[in-house]
């Protein structure tokens, strides 16, 4: 994962839990229209990404107790996106919880973090391809079109640290509690 500061949405819910546009946004045109044009495609991102996972073999993810919690946070990262891109507004606590919550259910249901995390790799993905049409199709300026690309990416790496963190602290509970109980 490349390092370095948080660009767009991920940014600004380091600095505040307000979903509010940060006071140095601009709307920009092109960043508008991109962002509309991605939030309108948000359903087929996410049904894209479903398939892309069963392509890649991450059968555990199309279960019943997975298949509707790995959809719903795909489609919430992507609508994210596309909200920032039209009003600068970040995600929410509630949203970033929403996500790390599938850290606490993959860990106590036994999937794989390594399955977790190339499924956001495979989120990323499609919606750089997705993105990456609409910037054609649209003629998006060059700036725009990086600043999108750079939120899908850290989006991405974001949320892996996210649901990794939680993953962790619900595997560490039960050995705490055994510790602690003198077993």
């Amino acid at each position: 994962m490349q390092r370095g500061p948080a660009v767009g949405v991920l940014a600004w819910q380091r600095i505040s839990d307000s979903p509010r546009a940060p006071a140095s946004f601009c709307l920009d045109p092109d960043q508008v229209a991109l962002g509309r044009a991605l939030a309108a495609r948000v359903i087929e991102v996410t049904r894209l990404t479903a398939e892309a996972t069963l392509a890649a073999g991450l059968v555990e993810l199309a279960t019943h107790r997975f298949a509707k919690p790995i959809h719903d946070v795909h489609a919430l990262t992507t609508r994210a996106i596309a909200r920032f891109l039209v009003t600068g507004q970040g995600t929410t606590e509630t949203e970033r919880n929403f996500v790390a919550r599938l850290g606490f259910m993959a860990a106590r249901h036994g999937l794989s973090l390594a399955t977790l995390t190339r499924s956001y790799i495979l989120w990323r993905d499609t919606n750089l391809r997705i993105l990456n049409e609409e910037i054609s199709r649209q003629r998006i300026a060059i700036g725009v079109s990086d600043l999108a690309r750079k939120m899908i990416r850290s989006s991405a790496e974001t949320g892996i640290l996210r649901v990794s963190r939680a993953y962790e602290e619900a595997a560490v509970q039960p050995a705490r509690a055994l510790v602690a109980s003198g077993v």
